[in-house]
């Protein structure tokens, strides 16, 4: 009886975990496309990298880097990273690429 208790709370959380993940990805999609149309790039791809629990000042939650694809020309290629808290975006970062000559 124990057991099925404690196997039901696991799949619980396991079901919580994976909508959270889901949830995760549209808002890192999102705020990645509204990163790149700010500076004036094109979005090109999104891929989840890890994820783990984290507190960060007095919050605490899930915390998920994404790495996310842009192109500054529409020939290179170029990989940034997002990092969310939960669903709130906490830092974007960005190599260095090649501004488009006009």
């Amino acid at each position: 009886m124990l057991a099925d208790v404690i196997l039901l709370l696991g799949l619980c959380f396991g079901g919580y975990l994976f909508w959270q993940g889901r949830r995760q990805a549209e808002a890192a999609q999102q705020h990645a496309r509204r990163y790149c149309k700010q500076e004036g790039l094109q979005f090109l791809d999104l891929a989840w990298q890890a994820s783990r629990p984290h507190r960060w000042g007095r919050r605490f939650g899930w915390q998920s880097r994404y790495n996310f694809g842009f192109s500054s020309d529409g020939e290179s290629r170029y990989e940034g990273e997002i990092t969310l808290l939960n669903l709130s975006l906490q830092r974007v970062s960005t190599p260095p690429y090649r501004l488009p000559t006009e």
